[in-house]
């Protein structure tokens, strides 16, 4: 095909990658002619062919930066979505950009579906909205977009699948139910919370009804300003539904003595995480880990960085339930090997106090995985986890931990000590 790009060239088929989709925007591009050199498997690229699922959107702007798990590009003219995608998890992304100015784009939006093989999807983009409308197709529509398929297919870019193993990597653990259930209601997963004002503001006589001044009235002081600035909420709907990590590390009625004890092993807390959303499955809890890195690491959502590394921190301070859960920690190594791949080494250091999260929090993880009252599968593998990590970012683990110094805990009102 004229002026195509071949992304996967086989010797039982050539599949052309044609220019509504061009080079990624990011660093990690590669360059068009390089495209054409990608090979895969010729009997997997039958399968995909006939058994992978396919994602129509209809009329998605030009030079919108779109992308689909671990890839982006810009769309051009002729896009109508993407084909052969494997059975599985996948997360779908987009960023408006301006029409007077191609290099500035909006805010990262994006969401997970969880497609089957065969499986047909067909969204349309809200023009007014800005966004894709994940609103399900009818029955009919889905049928008469499948029997057009054959004249659609040269509109439809192949998924990349030298990019597979690595999502894999990065998303074994999430299953349908945990995707329904994490994200928003809306669907739509964005980089910047939608808020509303708690209370209207929006009317002179509006703010009179809440004793606040004219917004023309100069401020005398900055805290005065940030005072008048309306209370905001997130928009209902929008926010992910991670799991709430427990505020008190202790069960109710705990001595002084217990309260000291569960806020130095979070093995409590961690329980009641996993009680509360995943009591079937303790595994989910991987899950949920993955989910937040990737709508950090590719929806660029803060908030769920945030929630990464308190769940984190919970489950590597647990000293009792390292023994108890094997293959949980089992787990959670592999699935934290495969994510600190894709960190630069001084992304966790706090700018003010340059004190790394991860070592500090790993160090008290080491401390007690590599113990030798732990299972000895679990030990090992904690212990070249450790020299990986020491090899490959050159992170102290030796050093002893700030966890050995006193811990200060606050008991509860009017608990006295004997």
């Amino acid at each position: 095909m004229e002026g195509s790009v071949y992304l996967h060239n086989t010797s039982v088929m050539c599949l052309p990658y044609p220019r509504f989709l061009v080079e990624r925007p990011d660093a990690t591009a590669r360059p068009a002619d390089k495209m054409a050199e990608m090979q895969i498997d010729p009997d997997l690229a039958k399968r995909l062919f006939f058994e992978g699922a396919t994602v129509v959107i209809l009329n998605m702007p030009e030079g919108t930066e779109f992308g689909i798990d671990y890839n982006t590009w810009h769309v051009g003219p002729r896009f109508r979505g993407v084909k052969m995608i494997p059975p599985g998890i996948h997360f779908f992304h987009y960023s408006s950009v301006n029409r007077c100015n191609t290099k500035e784009t909006g805010p990262r939006t994006g969401f997970f579906l969880s497609l089957h093989q065969r499986d047909l999807r067909v969204l349309h983009w809200n023009s007014s909205n800005e966004e894709v409308d994940l609103t399900p197709a009818s029955e009919e529509d889905i049928e008469i977009m499948r029997s057009n398929l054959q004249e659609m297919d040269k509109f439809l870019g192949p998924y990349p699948y030298e990019s597979l193993k690595k999502w894999i990597s990065l998303t074994n653990f999430i299953s349908e139910p945990v995707m329904k259930k994490l994200q928003p209601e809306s669907g739509q997963i964005c980089a910047f919370s939608e808020v509303l004002p708690v209370l209207a503001g929006k009317h002179t006589k509006d703010r009179a009804e809440q004793n606040l001044p004219r917004y023309d009235t100069e401020c005398k002081s900055y805290a005065e300003g940030l005072a008048r600035l309306p209370k905001m909420k997130l928009k209902a709907g929008t926010e992910i539904r991670f799991t709430e990590m427990p505020k008190q590390m202790y069960p109710d009625g705990a001595t002084p003595e217990e309260i000291t004890r569960h806020s130095m092993d979070l093995s409590y807390a961690l329980e009641t995480v996993i009680n509360k959303q995943c009591s079937s499955q303790p595994q989910d809890v991987l899950a949920e880990l993955q989910f937040a890195f990737i709508c950090f690491l590719i929806g660029n959502v803060y908030d769920a960085f945030e929630h990464w590394k308190k769940l984190l921190n919970v489950l590597c301070r647990s000293e009792n339930a390292i023994g108890k859960h094997r293959v949980l920690y089992t787990n959670l190594i592999s699935v934290l090997y495969h994510q600190l791949n894709e960190i630069p080494a001084d992304f966790f250091v706090d700018i003010v106090s340059q004190d790394n999260f991860l070592t500090s929090t790993l160090q008290v993880f080491f401390s007690y995985a590599c113990s030798t009252t732990v299972d000895r599968t679990l030990r090992k593998k904690a212990e070249k986890f450790k020299a990986h990590l020491t090899k490959k970012f050159k992170w102290d683990f030796e050093t002893e931990p700030d966890d050995c110094a006193p811990v200060v805990v606050e008991l509860p009102e009017g608990l006295l000590l004997d």
